[in-house]
């Protein structure tokens, strides 16, 4: 191995850490220290690799987010495949078996392993300026992609564009719900039979699939 593939092995180590301790145990929690010593590495290295604990953070946040969202695509592209639509217009009786089955393909990522909701939806907000830019990419990525699959190659609206940021807010905030139930289930009135994963999987496919025949339809 060279030395570049030596400290990048050290930075993927690091990301593990992170996402372990972040994940588990929370972010203000989570010492360098401590990261180092799950690692096992030195804290030379963990700098070798981040200026602080924020920056490791925002790695492991965009980690959980590239997986959740080749998840979320590996699901769509299952309907489409099957449909054989290529590049065109979705039929509209297409669309809830499409918005059912994506939904289900990030859902299910995200609730196999609660700690992967805990970082993206929880650990990384408010921590710094530059993670809240880093979320609010993401968050409009994520509006993004809605837009692509719902209008092709259509120019979207700034109705359709609000209309896609409305429903990723919309089922950000029911999982962030899920995982306090999940981690907290006897306090603060948590019902944890409201917020199961599938009533969430049901509802928002409901409010995709209302929203695209309103709002985001190509006309």
């Amino acid at each position: 191995m060279t030395a570049q593939d030596r400290a990048s092995q050290r930075r993927e180590s690091l990301v593990e850490a992170g996402f372990e301790l972040f994940g588990a145990l929370g972010y203000p929690n989570v010492s360098v220290k401590r990261i180092c010593d799950f690692a096992g590495l030195t804290q030379r290295y963990f700098y070798e690799s981040f200026d602080d604990r924020a920056a490791l953070l925002g790695a492991v946040y965009t980690y959980c987010v590239d997986n959740a969202r080749d998840a979320t695509l590996t699901a769509a592209a299952r309907v489409l495949d099957d449909a054989d639509i290529g590049d065109g217009p979705i039929p509209g009786d297409l669309v809830p078996e499409l918005a059912s089955v994506t939904l289900r393909g990030f859902i299910d990522y995200l609730s196999a392993d609660a700690r992967r909701a805990r970082i993206i939806m929880i650990e990384v907000v408010g921590v710094s300026p530059e993670l809240e830019k880093l979320r609010l990419q993401a968050i409009h990525a994520w509006a993004d992609l809605i837009l692509s699959l719902a209008t092709r190659d259509t120019e979207p609206t700034s109705d359709q564009r609000l209309a896609s940021i409305g429903l990723v807010g919309a089922l950000t905030q029911m999982l962030v719900d899920w995982q306090t139930a999940v981690a907290e289930p006897t306090e603060d009135g948590y019902d944890t039979d409201l917020f199961e994963i599938d009533a969430i999987h049901r509802v928002v496919t409901d409010m995709f699939i209302a929203t695209y025949e309103r709002s985001l339809a190509p006309e």
